[in-house]
């Protein structure tokens, strides 16, 4: 068996390199890059569930703060929020605070505003009782930031504290 072989033009085989790289090149980025897209933007049927989801971390949220139940209500604090404030002194701050939430205005139902897929709004109107004078009612419109860290819905605690008179700005 006699190979021959074939010495090619040094300017020829650099050609040839590069016209594959690039090939090589548009190849990947086009298949990098539509993945990549895609994931930006979710489908409708990811944005119901996200909205189902978030409207269930919402009203179980709003339930442990109707009871009273700041120790379990801390838990669903951003992690920024929990490294700022001890759950003893949430606890305590928010003990101190004269406005509890009732539950939410009947006519309105809370409205989900998407910004990522790890941060939205939740924007309600909610229904507050003073605590000394339980014939005083507010009614206040509340928009509430969630950061989703690892995989759960976070609050920000520090708003908690602040509410019925803070919101964070859209």
């Amino acid at each position: 068996m006699n190979f021959e072989v074939r010495i090619l033009d040094p300017l020829m085989a650099a050609k040839r390199i590069f016209i594959i790289l690039v090939i090589m090149f548009c190849w990947l980025n086009f298949f990098s890059v539509l993945p990549a897209a895609n994931t930006r933007q979710p489908t409708p049927a990811e944005l119901d569930a996200i909205r189902k989801e978030t409207l269930v971390v919402f009203q179980d949220f709003l339930q442990l703060w109707q009871e009273e139940r700041y120790f379990e209500l801390y838990k669903y604090g951003k992690k920024h929020s929990r490294d700022q404030i001890t759950i003893e002194e949430f606890a305590t701050r928010m003990v101190e605070l004269d406005w509890v939430p009732v539950g939410l205005l009947s006519e309105k139902k809370p409205e989900i505003s998407y910004h990522y897929r790890t941060l939205i709004y939740v924007n309600a109107a909610i229904v507050f009782r003073h605590k000394s004078f339980f014939d005083l009612q507010l009614t206040k419109q509340q928009s509430f930031l969630l950061l989703k860290e690892a995989g759960k819905w976070r609050f920000d605690l520090l708003q908690m504290i602040r509410s019925p008179f803070y919101s964070p700005q859209n």
